[in-house]
């Protein structure tokens, strides 16, 4: 059997199977939302939002905001790719590149859309490839750009396991009780040099990492 064979068969179940089966697992976990006030404030004063959360954390983060019209950087990759076709069944928009393949074309396209539709997006800021829990300085610098507001989501759950891979993947078993929590608004200073700039990278990390210690107290609350 070829690649090429393989990675069609691949994307068929991305596209067919991938939905039915979240859906359900979906239905199987017990979610509790907290701090879901941020984000309606945001939207009754007309702002765009960039969602943010840990690569590994992305699972629960995209199932929550299906169909809410959120738009999702992909890396241009394979398994980009099959992100991208299964997010298109929940009802996602994709912008596609990385920090390593087409960054500057998707952050001009993300821009754009920001100003010109108010879309809401959503990052992974450590990703596509990492160093894990380590933010890139794109979002920081789009929110500067954009004015718009960053707000970190934080993620835990009763009951998981981690994949072996670069960010650890955090798989929450069905059936589990698992908690998402939504940070305050970040805001971004206009015209921050490269240092400044970093400086921000380096709270996000902070608040990213303090924020799933939250949502892990909000499980027994």
């Amino acid at each position: 059997m070829s690649k090429a064979f393989k990675q069609k068969i691949i994307l068929f179940i991305a596209s067919v199977l991938a939905k039915p089966l979240l859906t359900l697992y979906l239905a199987s976990l017990s979610v509790q939302v907290f701090r879901r006030h941020f984000v309606k404030e945001c939207q009754l004063r007309g702002e765009s939002i960039l969602y943010e959360c840990w690569h590994e954390n992305m699972i629960l983060s995209l199932l929550v905001h299906a169909n809410q019209g959120v738009h999702v950087l992909v890396s241009q990759h394979f398994d980009g790719e099959i992100i991208a076709r299964i997010l298109k069944t929940f009802g996602y928009r994709t912008v596609r590149g990385s920090s390593t393949r087409g960054g500057w074309k998707a952050y001009l396209e993300m821009k754009k859309r920001m100003n010109l539709f108010r879309y809401d997006l959503a990052f992974t800021p450590d990703g596509p490839r990492g160093p894990r829990r380590a933010s890139k300085l794109g979002i920081i610098r789009l929110a500067s750009e954009t004015g718009a507001p960053i707000i970190p989501v934080g993620v835990a759950a009763e009951k998981f396991m981690r994949l072996n891979s670069w960010d650890k993947l955090f798989i929450i078993l069905p059936f589990s009780r698992c908690s998402l929590v939504y940070h305050k608004p970040i805001y971004v200073p206009a015209g921050l040099n490269f240092q400044q700039l970093k400086e921000y990278g380096r709270k996000l990390n902070i608040i990213n990492n303090q924020l799933d210690k939250e949502a892990e107290k909000c499980l027994f609350t």
